[in-house]
């Protein structure tokens, strides 16, 4: 069985059990940054303000990050399932279960658009980058560092191209009605590619290395925050400050830098929480980010039927106050089902759809043979 650091395959006590949750398993770290993402991006999606807010574009930033940690952990971490080539390998089954996961992602997040909310939906453009990566899921670490590298300096030019051709004026317009508009959306939209690839290839590194290893952790701090500083330093003595979802190289590397640096911190001190009252107090955290599909959804669904109950501008005090509520209706409602179950409704839904069909271990199979090759998420 594969690190898991999303609970586990089933809900405990849900239905059809067929891997056990093993919650000693988890890097509760990993849980409190996306838990602490999730709210970023709660406030960026309620909260008045210009749009640079200091969680503005950061928030979704670490959440791609943490993406790339994801794939990691799910394909072996700094240990990737072996190479045999056969078409039942264990690569091929988590190519195929990260495959059906990132269309399930599209269809839920494309589903999202269309309830018209002001809202940049991530997760479609989350399972593409998802499909986008399948073909680099095992290579070697120090080629996955380099890429994301290129694709920071590369990617916003790559961007900017692409947004000129396919412009009303460029050589390939596409218009919005057309069809092809959807995939180029991931391509030069809120999340482009070229350039959010960057960070969901240092999370697929970092996991690669090694993100529990001391040694790992502290050139993930320090280096992420010199990157920062090296960034936002560099933007603002030329007098170009880095300002949220303009994907330039410079807040790629800042931005960047400051996720993997917040990844890092997290990890070491969340882990070396020993106490019951410290465990006591990052717990609300860690809960939302073991179910981030489903705390990122519900608060989708809710802000649309706000919007519609409440189509008048809101004021200030409105947004302050439907923020709150969100932040601590989720924080509540994670503790109370994570006390419960293993996983999240969704995640538990797309566990079941990715990892046991359409290719179900024959149950002749020797136990230990099914152990060593089923994916856990």
């Amino acid at each position: 069985m594969f690190n898991d650091d999303i609970g586990g395959a089933v809900l405990r006590g849900g239905p059809a059990v067929v891997v056990p949750a093993r919650r000693d398993a988890r890097i509760p770290g990993l849980d409190a940054a996306r838990g602490l993402a999730i709210l970023g991006m709660l406030a960026a999606h309620t909260l008045p303000g210009d749009g640079d807010a200091f969680y503005d574009g950061r928030s979704s930033i670490l959440f791609a990050t943490l993406a790339g940690v994801s794939l990691g952990l799910m394909s072996g971490g700094d240990h990737p399932a072996s190479r045999v080539r056969a078409p039942g390998s264990p690569r091929t089954r988590i190519r195929l279960s990260i495959a059906i996961r990132a269309l399930l992602l599209i269809a839920l997040g494309l589903s999202l658009w269309l309830l018209g909310t002001n809202i940049a939906i991530i997760l479609d453009s989350y399972g593409f980058l998802f499909l986008v990566c399948i073909p680099l899921l095992f290579t070697n670490r120090w080629v996955l560092a380099l890429l994301a590298l290129i694709c920071a300096l590369v990617g916003p030019s790559v961007v900017g191209a692409l947004t000129a051709a396919t412009s009303a004026t460029g050589p390939l317009p596409v218009a919005p009605d057309n069809p092809l508009s959807v995939p180029l959306s991931w391509l030069d939209a809120y999340y482009p590619a070229p350039v959010w690839l960057a960070y969901v290839l240092a999370g697929l590194a970092i996991a690669r290395f090694g993100v529990t290893r001391p040694t790992v952790q502290r050139i993930m701090i320090v280096g992420g925050i010199a990157a920062a500083a090296l960034g936002y330093g560099v933007s603002a003595a030329i007098g170009e400050p880095v300002r949220a979802h303009t994907d330039t190289t410079m807040e790629a590397i800042s931005s960047g830098g400051l996720a993997i640096a917040m990844i890092g911190l997290l990890v070491v001190a969340v882990g070396a929480i020993t106490s019951r009252w410290g465990r006591m107090l990052v717990r609300p955290l860690v809960a939302a980010g073991s179910m981030p599909l489903t705390i990122y959804t519900a608060q989708v669904l809710v802000i649309a039927l706000v919007s519609a109950a409440h189509p008048e501008p809101y004021d200030d005090a409105f947004e302050w106050t439907l923020f709150a509520c969100l932040a601590l209706g989720s924080l509540v409602f994670a503790i109370a089902w994570s006390a419960r179950f293993s996983q999240g409704p969704l995640e538990w839904l797309f566990a079941r759809l990715t990892l046991r069909r359409p290719w179900r271990t024959p149950r002749t199979a020797p136990r230990e043979a099914q152990r060593g090759t089923t994916p856990t998420r």
